[in-house]
């Protein structure tokens, strides 16, 4: 099968066929001229003939343009589309002063890179440039490997002929050119360097994409007398937000500045199939990237817009602390350069955003026109990271019928996998979010109504506004505003629905941690239960311990080599019961909480009788008359414990006594813990306890004691319904006894024979 021809060789038949198309045009053009004036205007000397002007005309200059009409008269329609005189293809509606022609050579770019004093965005961006000994080799554009990036690079360049019709530089590029670089480098190193009857640019138009380092330093060697490249590099390199550097310039100390306008896009997007971020663009590095993974990259793009020509209006600068004192506004009628570099690595770019079939009337409207594509671009990459997202989160569409995925999704996993996903679901989101807001508030402070209009005193202000070509201007200028609004509606749109799925996967993150709670509680109550499981087996293996102890014991006392060698069992098996048996019982009493508040009772009942005090709780002599014990606090106050008892009889009988005796040694909790709140403490007494008898008689003290009246609590113990009342005040001794209830047992036990042996000597 023959192959088909070239793009070089359509390219070349295209602009061949729209050479043909001029001339046809011109010839048309000027015969309904010649008949016009014949019919309408016998009269009148014959007037000049109006002519076409063919895109390879240069030299020849233009005759100035003659009214055919009287003044005030309506002028005429086209016989062709029923337009105005007017029309889109009027030349004086179009841009007419040529750039300034420049042609570069590899030795320029070699020295340029060489020399130039770089900023830090600069060295950076050109560092596998400058610090890799790039510059020492034979040629700056080398063949790429296969698997190198810059495969990926693109370009579209256009001059803008005076007819205001974009044509590709893809001609100018040699035959055979491999390249990428080489190709670019071929597009851009020189501008109106042809013979006299080439076509001269009014304007071009620079779409780099993916440009490599190499790339970037050519553009900062052509574009660097129309642009501060330096800042561009630093928009570039930059993680700001996006921002338009516009209508603020006029009045910079630069001059490249002043005629320039910047619009920097600073967001994410997805990263494409065999393409690889830029060295200074944000990416996750992952070695083992799973099905799941978003690969998300940091991507910017710049937009700019130079103006050439002298300046047609000067500004008075207002600020407060002003560098400069005037500020200079240029020509929008000037002729012009588009700088477009998109640092994206992916396969999104807008490729039909400049034809030979549009037609710019000035470099603003190929400004916006480029401008508005890369609002696209930016709206198409930021759906495609929200529509990942929304399927990275959202259940598959078995979820209703698969109880291991409900579960799967209800419950975290070991890995925390969907605690992991909700929280970079989420602040990816929100991030995103910011990236859109920064977008259209750039656009909705820089581009207002006054700019639209003209009106604005330091952006493309139009300063005739009854001239056909401004008039014709600002109806450009409507379409443009229409076709903005339209994106930033979009933009809008995807801002909430942005923020819709960000409460949507916060409520999922809710019902993850809500269910995972629930699970991990149960998790505790049966690991409570596992716990109480192993409690009782270590209760049951101390009981089996504590039943071999007494018996080991025996044994290893007769195994002791200074026993007797005789056998004799029976000294074995006496001794062997009375030490067993006793310490059984002291367990199994021990064991309950009975037999343990009995021999805590029978401890401290020993304690008193060591320390010769009586015991707290014993409230003695079961007489009618209710006697009192009295004993002192810490603070010096005393208590009285008074037994309370309607009907004390004193002829009980033995076993009632016991009984009675029985429930006094023991108290139940609830008394054990008022009685500690009370903080009822033992303290020697070296008086005679004072005794209130029933007919409210007053208690004397010891002799020789002075006292003071204090009320202070009275605790009364009964033996009927064991409970603590307060039964009335007493009075508080100016020197109660010492206290000593801080000494340990064994140290009272010793205080108290040193005490009797002083008293012997």
């Amino acid at each position: 099968m023959a192959a088909g021809p070239s793009t070089e060789e359509l390219l070349k038949r295209l602009d061949d066929q729209h050479k043909a198309y001029l001339d046809t045009f011109k010839l048309v053009h000027e015969a309904l001229s010649q008949n016009v004036v014949a019919n309408t205007i016998p009269t009148s000397p014959e007037p000049s003939k109006r002519r076409r002007r063919s895109t390879v005309e240069h030299d020849v200059q233009r005759p100035e343009r003659r009214k055919l009409l009287k003044p005030g008269s309506v002028p005429g329609t086209s016989v062709w589309t029923g337009d105005s005189d007017e029309s889109d293809d009027d030349d004086e509606l179009y841009v007419q002063t040529y750039l300034p022609s420049y042609k570069f050579d590899h030795e320029n770019l070699r020295q340029h890179l060489k020399h130039h004093p770089f900023n830090v965005s600069g060295k950076k961006i050109l560092e596998t440039v400058i610090d890799n000994g790039r510059l020492l080799d034979p040629t700056l554009f080398p063949e790429y490997p296969p698997n190198d990036r810059s495969h990926n690079s693109h370009y579209s360049v256009f001059d803008v002929g005076a007819d205001g019709a974009p044509l590709s530089r893809h001609e100018v590029v040699k035959p055979g050119t491999t390249s990428i670089d080489s190709a670019i480098w071929q597009a851009i190193q020189d501008l109106n360097t042809g013979s006299a009857d080439q076509r001269k640019a009014v304007g071009r138009i620079s779409i780099i994409r993916e440009p490599s380092p190499i790339i970037l330093g050519a553009l900062h060697l052509t574009m660097n007398s129309h642009f501060d490249m330096d800042e561009i590099f630093i928009h570039l390199i930059s993680s700001e937000a996006s921002s338009a550097h516009i209508s603020d310039r006029a009045f910079s100390a630069d001059a490249r500045r002043q005629r320039s306008f910047i619009f920097n896009f600073d967001y994410y997007t997805v990263i494409g199939d065999g393409c690889a971020p830029m060295p200074w663009q944000l990416t996750d590095i992952i070695p083992k990237k799973s099905s799941e993974h978003i690969p998300i990259s940091r991507c910017s793009s710049i937009v700019a817009l130079s103006l050439t020509g002298g300046y047609i209006k000067k500004l008075k600068n207002s600020a407060r602390r002003a560098k400069t004192q005037y500020g200079y506004v240029y020509d929008p009628w000037a002729s012009w350069h588009v700088l477009n570099i998109q640092c994206y690595p992916d396969h999104k770019h807008s490729m039909d955003s400049h034809d030979s079939t549009k037609h710019y009337v000035n470099g603003p409207e190929a400004f916006l026109t480029t401008l508005l594509a890369e609002f696209k671009d930016a709206q198409k990459r930021f759906e495609e990271i929200y529509n990942k997202i929304s399927k990275l989160v959202t259940p598959p569409a078995d979820f209703m019928f698969n109880g291991k995925l409900r579960d799967r999704l209800l419950f975290e996993d070991e890995e925390f996998t969907y605690s992991r996903r909700y929280f970079w679901a989420y602040q990816t989101l929100g991030m995103l979010k910011n990236g859109i807001k920064a977008i259209i508030d750039a656009y909705e402070d820089t581009f207002t109504d006054e700019v639209w209009e003209g009106k604005h005193k330091s952006l493309w202000p139009i300063l005739e506004d009854d001239s056909p070509r401004n008039v014709y201007w600002k109806k450009r200028m409507a379409g443009l505003k229409k076709d903005f609004e339209k994106e930033m509606k979009g933009l809008d749109k995807l801002y909430e629905e942005n923020d819709d799925l960000r409460k949507e996967i916060r409520t999922l993150r809710d019902q993850l941690f809500s269910g995972t709670s629930v699970l991990e509680s149960r998790k505790s109550v049966e690991l409570s239960a596992v716990t109480i499981l192993q409690g009782h087996n270590i209760k049951l293996l101390t009981l089996v311990s504590i039943f071999f102890l007494p018996l080991t014991f025996v044994t290893s006392v007769f195994g002791m080599t200074n026993m007797p060698v005789e056998h004799n069992f029976k000294d074995f098996g006496v001794t062997m019961a009375t030490v067993c048996v006793p310490f059984f019982v002291l367990i199994g009493f021990l064991n309950t909480t009975a037999g343990m508040e009995f021999w805590r009772d029978k401890w401290h009942r020993l304690l008193a009788w060591l320390t010769r005090k009586p015991h707290n709780g014993q409230a003695l002599t079961d007489t009618r008359t209710m006697s009192m014990s009295k004993t002192f606090t810490s603070e010096g106050q005393f208590l009285f414990l008074v037994p309370i008892e309607e009907d004390l009889d004193h002829k009980r009988s033995a076993n009632e006594r016991t009984e009675m005796a029985r429930q006094g040694r023991s108290y139940s909790a609830t008394q054990t813990q008022a009685i500690r709140k009370a903080k009822i403490k033992s303290v020697r007494s070296n008086s005679a306890s004072t005794v209130q008898n029933e007919n409210g008689g007053k208690a004397a003290g010891p002799p020789g004691t002075q006292r003071r009246a204090s009320l202070i609590n009275t605790v009364a113990v009964s033996d009927s319904d064991r409970k603590i009342a307060v039964v009335g005040s007493t009075e508080k001794a100016d020197n109660p006894p010492s206290e000593d209830g801080d000494l340990s047992w064994w140290e009272k036990v010793l205080g108290r024979k040193k005490r009797g042996a002083e008293h012997h000597v």
